[in-house]
This record gives structure tokens, C-alpha cells and sequence, in this order.
């Protein structure tokens, strides 16, 4: 009789176990806490909040972190991914990874911030000076296309060095390996493709106090300059 006693003993605490964790409000969802939020993005807490959309009250053992994560980087651009957990008792928290802005846009009118990979994340109401800026032909055959020579464009200036950076203007990609820089002075640089775009950036950056007005860093093995 005491092994069923003990055995009954240990369905009932494991019943309530599963009660309290899965369907009671003692280890419900609270508040939702959000990390790794700039203002360099243009991003809000509030926003991640609201694409979360995190339902309150609900038990947390339950809570779909997966659905959750998918939300936030299917609404917001700025976000590259998130990482969605539990924090017991009561709390979500949500840990963002940003997109990191190497050029900009021009895409009509509007400026638009790019990340390495060509994505445009935010919109900006001028292109400023601190980041280089991509320009296309004024009429690409088609929005693929515009989206290859958006991400050559990108590679481009996410592999400078920040002296380099300094010194840029814009980064005028005319085909996929028909891509050209020009420095703040009239400098312009021959850049050919994105491919090897680091090796290229060393090259220039070792060229760049021979004083030219042209340098052809194309073929990187063999690089020219032209007074």
C-alpha cells in the first residue's frame, strides 16, 4: 500500500507541476525586455515590441520563441536577426542584432542606408558625409538587376578601411565589373568587379600616397596609376 501511496504522491505533484508551468498564471508573461537596440539603425524598443508581438498573461513555458524571432526580422529591416528566450518567471527577452549601415543609396530622391549584404534598411533624409554613396545607372533593366549592382556596391564599401571611407564620395557601379570610385579631391579609382574587393582596398590603400588621378586597382596583381 505505502509504494502506491508514494506513487500517487508523485503523479499528483507532478500534475500540479505541469499545471503551474503550462497553464496556470503563477509563471505567466509579464514584460518584455529588449536588448541591442542603437539609434544608428533608426530602430525603437517600442518597435521591437510591437513586432514581437509578445501575448501577455499567456504562460511563459508555452510561448512560441520561434514565431516570435520570425516577427521581428520579417517587420523591421534594421534587424539581421534576434534571439528570442525565457527569462523566469514572468519575462521575454529579445536580443536584436542590427544591420551596420557601409554606404548609402540614392535610390530617385530618397537616400536609403545599405548594410554589407546590399539590403536598404533605412531610409535617411539626406546622404551626408560619413558613408560613401552607391550610385546605378538612372535606369537598370530590372529590379534584379538594380539588386546585383545594389549588392556590388555594397561589397565595395564594406571592404574600404575607414581612411579610405574618409576620403570617398561615391561608389558608381555602371555593371557588375564595370565598378568606380570617387575620392572627395577628383580622384577616381578603377575598381572592375566587387571579387577580391579586400585585396583590391590593400592595394590602393599601399597606392594612394603615389600621388595620381587615376588608379586601376581592376587586377589587383598588376595595379596602374595615371597622373
Amino acid at each position: 500500500m505505502r509504494p502506491l501511496l508514494v506513487l500517487a504522491g508523485l503523479v499528483v505533484l507532478v500534475g500540479v507541476g505541469v499545471w503551474v508551468v503550462g497553464f496556470s498564471s503563477l509563471l505567466d508573461t509579464r514584460t518584455v525586455a529588449v536588448q541591442g537596440v542603437t539609434t544608428a539603425s533608426g530602430l525603437t524598443v517600442a518597435q521591437v515590441r510591437a513586432a514581437a508581438e509578445v501575448p501577455l498573461r499567456r504562460p511563459l513555458a508555452r510561448l512560441d520563441l520561434d514565431a516570435v524571432r520570425t516577427r521581428i526580422v520579417a517587420q523591421l529591416p534594421p534587424v539581421k536577426d534576434a534571439t528570442v528566450t525565457r527569462s523566469w518567471p514572468h519575462e521575454v527577452r529579445v536580443t536584436v542584432t542590427e544591420r551596420k549601415g557601409v554606404a548609402v543609396w540614392r535610390d530617385g530622391a530618397t537616400y536609403r542606408l545599405l548594410d554589407a549584404e546590399g539590403v536598404a534598411f533605412r531610409t535617411l533624409a539626406s546622404a551626408g558625409r560619413a558613408l560613401p554613396v552607391v550610385q546605378l545607372p538612372a535606369t537598370p533593366t530590372s529590379p534584379a538587376r538594380a539588386e546585383e549592382l545594389r549588392v556590388s556596391g555594397a561589397t565595395v564599401s564594406a571592404a574600404l578601411p575607414k581612411k579610405l571611407v574618409a576620403r570617398l564620395r561615391t561608389v558608381q557601379v555602371a555593371t557588375p565589373d564595370s565598378i568606380s570610385l570617387r575620392l572627395a579631391d577628383g580622384v577616381t579609382v578603377f575598381w572592375g568587379s566587387a571579387e577580391e574587393s579586400k585585396a583590391k582596398a590593400r592595394v590602393l590603400d599601399a597606392l594612394l600616397p603615389r600621388k595620381a588621378r587615376v588608379y586601376d586597382v581592376s587586377v589587383p596583381t598588376f595595379p596602374t596609376t595615371r597622373a
